[in-house]
């Protein structure tokens, strides 16, 4: 009996779900590694650089040596065919001079094996500029590619902190339903003591029912913002992870640079402000590769070419060494349409490369901006939720002694629960917009950026600001 009950409480212990076992730890840093190893986005990307680099050498073959062979075998009775077939074979006689046999000749088999050796001299220029446009769009490729993972990591960043912020802010809507219960139960006990009208009782009633549909918003967003995360992980569900990182555990400091300054800074850096040029350079040879088709091209080879009637009887071959020039005069315009084409695209890519220089220097004002002003609602929200906190006490004590009515206990909960959710969002509008400004400036990676190099190295994080009410984390 005492085996079977142990073995019945082992079974427990291993079915049964453990309180307070998290699942694995996730952190930020970790979060991006996989999102890159996962991204299909990438994984075409470097499939474009491969195939960028196959054009390199494909340019790089239009001067070297081209060997070709062919194997042609032919019957024919076209008199002037048979008899230059016999004189390829070595096989004419004097019967083959015979009028009539020259007029109406039999049907003559002919087996042909020849091999050519070309090597180009000079293509017009076009070899050159073909190569130099083909390296210059290995380099956007891999700017390309560059600028996706860029990309990728903001997007996981994002994320992953929303999946932080999702979670505490149920954190703060758990504890705002827990207050208005307390509400509900307080307005009780003075309706009964009657103390308190009926009415004060519904009205606390109503506040928890808002309450409690605001916890549901927030658990939905938590889940919704779960599987963005999971999504950019290539995982099924990210319900597995543990994520590690303590809400935005971080020193908020200003932005003094100069926007100006940082505009250097990220035309330098940026992939698709710098891609713009590689793609503005290669349309300028290509134009030199159009305007190259209407100038002399030279090349030199030979020729081998064996003849006979079948595999079964020998043959006879012979070789010729030749040297080659062509020269488009007049191709009708097309050349130049062409060249035309390609200098009208140089002049659209550097158009929008002034664009793209616009757009990164707003880009660049815009995080500024944005990280000044998060860091600025920082501090005033929590200052406002010391204040809430103190004023939400009095009118609880207030309230209990028979001194406050029921609203403005009620309004002073919802108070502190819209400055604990603006002191979330706040915090984490500073932190996904120092992202934005690595993105803008071209430097988000693991290296430059200060978020993921912490996380990635093990380095501890800087002591938070104390805050009135810390969040507890949610397993």
């Amino acid at each position: 009996m005492r085996r079977l009950l142990a073995l019945a409480m082992l079974f427990l212990l291993i079915a049964c779900p453990r309180p307070g076992l998290a699942g694995d730890p996730l952190s930020i840093a970790r979060a991006v590694e996989m999102a890159v190893e996962y991204s299909p986005l990438l994984k075409a990307m470097t499939a474009g650089e491969r195939a960028a680099r196959e054009q390199v050498g494909a340019a790089q073959a239009m001067s070297r040596p081209k060997i070709s062979l062919s194997a042609t075998d032919s019957r024919m009775n076209s008199p002037l065919r048979v008899f230059g077939t016999k004189l390829e074979q070595q096989r004419v006689t004097m019967a083959d001079f015979d009028p009539n046999r020259l007029n109406h000749p039999d049907y003559e088999n002919n087996l042909q094996v020849g091999m050519q050796i070309l090597q180009p001299l000079s293509l017009g220029g076009i070899d050159r500029h073909a190569v130099a446009a083909a390296r210059q769009g290995e380099q956007a490729s891999r700017l390309d590619t560059e600028l996706a993972k860029q990309q990728t990591i903001f997007h996981t960043i994002e994320a992953y902190l929303q999946v932080v912020l999702a979670r505490e802010s149920v954190a703060v809507a758990e504890k705002a339903v827990e207050a208005s219960r307390e509400s509900v139960r307080n307005a009780s006990a003075a309706f009964e003591a009657m103390q308190a009208v009926e009415a004060d009782l519904l009205q606390a009633k109503v506040h928890h029912a808002q309450n409690e549909e605001t916890l549901l918003r927030y658990n939905n967003q938590y889940r919704l913002a779960r599987e963005g995360l999971a999504t950019m992980l290539g995982v099924p569900s990210a319900d597995e992870f543990d994520l590690t990182m303590p809400f935005l555990e971080q020193v908020c400091e200003t932005c003094q640079q100069d926007p100006q300054d940082l505009l250097k800074e990220a035309l330098a850096n940026r992939p698709d402000y710098l891609k713009l040029e590689r793609d503005y350079q290669a349309m300028l040879h290509r134009e030199r590769m159009a305007r190259g088709k209407t100038r002399p091209h030279l090349a030199v080879g030979a020729q081998f070419e064996h003849n006979r009637r079948d595999l079964s009887q020998d043959g006879h071959g012979h070789t010729m060494v030749f040297a080659r020039a062509d020269w488009n005069l007049v191709d009708g315009g097309e050349a130049r349409h062409q060249a035309g084409e390609a200098r009208s695209q140089a002049e659209r890519l550097a158009k929008m490369r002034e664009a793209t220089a616009d757009r990164i220097f707003l880009e660049i004002r815009e995080a500024v901006f944005t990280i000044n002003n998060a860091l600025t609602r920082i501090q005033v929200s929590r200052e406002a939720i010391r204040q809430s906190e103190e004023a939400l006490r009095i009118l609880r004590n207030r309230y209990v002694a028979g001194l406050a009515i029921v609203s403005d206990l009620l309004g002073a909960e919802t108070a502190l629960l819209s400055h604990q959710m603006n002191h979330l969002q706040a915090l984490y509008d500073y932190s996904i917009s120092r992202a934005r400004l690595k993105l803008a400036l071209g430097e988000l990676t693991v290296e430059k950026c200060a978020l993921l190099h912490r996380a990635a190295t093990g380095e501890p994080m800087p002591e938070p600001a104390p805050m009135p009410t810390a969040a507890a984390s949610r397993p």
